[in-house]
């Protein structure tokens, strides 16, 4: 439950600044985080590029991104509720738990889907930016595919292991013997220390 709260946290945190960050207007430009970044093997400039080429390609389709933004925000916070219920023990939070777990996994399809086109787009975006890192002396654009392929493997990494993964472990956690005994010890603690004076 510990990595459902660390996933809620996150959720929250990185949906919720992109949310004010579309709600403001202050989009990244993917070129000049390029141009600043010094070499193509920098791994803070790679994740800036791809960061920065999200938020732009979002920043264009707004009516899409920024209540998908919300909504992941709301349904991120059940996440670290649910998990902070369980671990410390609260009567019923196995069931609330198993809902929020459902709703973000169901969430998480629904925007991996939905947005598509817009991760199609802002890989593309990335890459044309990551192309421009590479030694002008090479013709053609060698980096590119291996930029877009790099691109693609972390998202669907992402998507299935990060936000369908770890809430499927979680769940199956929730179902073993051991959980419902730390639940029954939990509440048999609770109702002693309501009977003691």
């Amino acid at each position: 439950m510990v990595l459902v709260w660390l996933l809620g946290v996150t959720a929250l945190l990185d949906s919720a600044g992109t949310a004010m960050i579309l709600r403001s207007g202050a989009l990244p430009d993917v070129a000049s985080i390029a141009r600043s970044g010094g070499g193509g093997d920098n791994p803070n400039l790679i994740m800036q590029l791809l960061d920065g080429a999200r938020l732009s390609v979002l920043g264009s389709m707004p009516h899409l991104s920024f209540p998908l933004s919300v909504a992941k925000a709301l349904l991120a916070s059940t996440l670290v509720l649910a998990s902070t219920l369980v671990l410390i023990g609260r009567p019923s939070a196995r069931t609330f738990a198993f809902q929020a777990l459902g709703l973000n996994a169901l969430f998480a399809v629904v925007q991996y889907l939905v947005l598509r086109e817009a991760r199609g787009m802002y890989i593309d975006v990335a890459v044309r930016a990551a192309s421009t890192l590479q030694d002008p002396s090479i013709p053609g654009d060698p980096a590119a595919l291996t930029w877009a392929v790099g691109y693609w493997f972390k998202e669907r990494l992402y998507f299935v292991l990060i936000e369908l993964g770890i809430p499927l472990l979680a769940a199956i956690a929730l179902t073993r013997q051991r959980t419902k005994t730390y639940f029954a010890e939990a509440a048999a603690a609770a109702e002693s220390a309501e009977e003691e004076p």
